[in-house]
Formats: C-alpha cells, sequence, structure tokens
C-alpha cells in the first residue's frame, strides 16, 4: 500500500483528527537533533514518535472521530509502521506551503461530513490525550481552536468553519507563528479556544525534557505512555545528552 492513497469519503462523523507527517527518509527527518544523534538514529526516533501518536490519537478519539495520517509526500511506509498503519485512513496533503495544505485539509474535511476538524503533527508523542478532548469539545461553541507550542508555534489546530487568512502568508517554522496567529484571529474577530501550552521535540534539549517526562509518566503508572518512543529515548539519551 502506497502512503499516497486517499482515504475513503466517510458521512456522518462528527469530527476528523488528522495526523501530519513527514516520510520517514534517512536525513529528512529530525535533522535539528544532529550531531547529538546520527541520522539514522534521528530517523529510528522519528519513526517510533510517529507510531506512537498513531497509536495515542486513535485509541484516544472522542466524539466518534475517524484518524487520518496525511502524508507530506508519496512514500512506502516502513516495516516498523505496518502495525499502526491500519488505525487509520491514509492520505497526501494536497498544496504549497504548509499553509495552504492544512486550509486545504480543513475545506476538504468540512465539505465532507466531518463537523470539527483538528490538525496535530507528528513532533508530540505525550501531547495529553485530554487536549486533544478538549479541542473537539471547544468546537461545539467556537470557530477555531490551537494549541500553542513552546517554540512560538501550533502544536494543534482545528476548525468548525475555514478561515483562509489564518494560514496565508505565514513565516511557519519561525517562533514569530504564534503570535501571527494571534493577532489574526483578534483582527477577523473568530471565535475561538487556547488550549494549554505544549512542546514539540526537535532539539536535543527538547529530547532531554520528553525522556524526563516519560519517565515520570511510566513512574506514575500512566496508562498512555508512549513505549516505542521511551524505548527508544532509553537507548539514546542516557549518558549523551
Amino acid at each position: 500500500m502506497m502512503c499516497m492513497e486517499g482515504a475513503e469519503k466517510v458521512l456522518n462523523h462528527t469530527g476528523a483528527l488528522v495526523i501530519y507527517a513527514r516520510p520517514p527518509v534517512l536525513g529528512k527527518v529530525k535533522t535539528r537533533l544532529q550531531p547529538a544523534l546520527t541520522h539514522a538514529e534521528g530517523l529510528a526516533l522519528y519513526e517510533a514518535m510517529l507510531a506512537d501518536v498513531i497509536e495515542r490519537a486513535a485509541g484516544g478519539r472522542t466524539d466518534r472521530a475517524t484518524t487520518f495520517l496525511a502524508w507530506s509526500e508519496a512514500c512506502e511506509p516502513p516495516a516498523s509502521l505496518k502495525e499502526v498503519l491500519g488505525l487509520v485512513s491514509v492520505e497526501r496533503q494536497v498544496g504549497g506551503d504548509l499553509g495552504e495544505r492544512m486550509a486545504h485539509t480543513l475545506q476538504e474535511k468540512l465539505r465532507g461530513g466531518f463537523g470539527r476538524v483538528i490538525l496535530v503533527g507528528a513532533d508530540s508523542p505525550n501531547l495529553p490525550l485530554d487536549y486533544l478532548r478538549q479541542a473537539f469539545e471547544a468546537l461545539r461553541e467556537v470557530d477555531l481552536v490551537y494549541g500553542p507550542a513552546d517554540d512560538g508555534g501550533y502544536y494543534l489546530v482545528g476548525a468548525r468553519r475555514l478561515h483562509p487568512r489564518i494560514f496565508q502568508t505565514m513565516p511557519w517554522g519561525t517562533d514569530r507563528v504564534l503570535a501571527i496567529t494571534r493577532q489574526r484571529i483578534k483582527d477577523g474577530r473568530i471565535s475561538h479556544r487556547e488550549l494549554p501550552r505544549w512542546y514539540d521535540v526537535d532539539t536535543p534539549a527538547d529530547l532531554v525534557r520528553l525522556w524526563k517526562d516519560l519517565q515520570h509518566m511510566k513512574a506514575k503508572g500512566a496508562a498512555e505512555v508512549p513505549r516505542r518512543t521511551l524505548r527508544m529515548l532509553a537507548s539514546l539519551v542516557p549518558g549523551r545528552l
């Protein structure tokens, strides 16, 4: 099965959860973790994180939400993801820059019969599932929901009505995204809800933070520990970072 296969349109579902991800290709993912990690280690970590994101999102969905995985490019999924790809409908992102692609995904899902659509990335394997539930609940009352990330962007965005200007001519990948988004929401008088702050895992410092957080989750006996990521970090972080 190729990653470019389109997902069958599903009607009469109240929510869609779409995971945005890059194909796992050596030297193309988690590049900001070099040289602390080798390219091969970065790839293995990315695959573990993505598998955990898919498994946790699909297992923790609410309101009969349908879960999708949207690749940024066509790819052949690696063996490490075969187990979890059966939990989601796989499709391709469509459009130019990230903003155009997100706007297209939101528009297509809303037109396809989903009343509430949420997009998340693959860089937060320990994102509290309660934040996803809060996002779906918020979209019962507001047009837009987003989760601010510590790096100045956002880890989640969702809508029940598309406001395209939110995503246009944005300096993606910079620490200005969140501030600009907030200003555009204010200027457009868009009804919205802001979720609690969280973090993406992009740098070695983020990796250390994630390692500590996962150890804490495990010590508390949390049922939703991202097990693949924890296992991978146990072989990478101690004594190195």
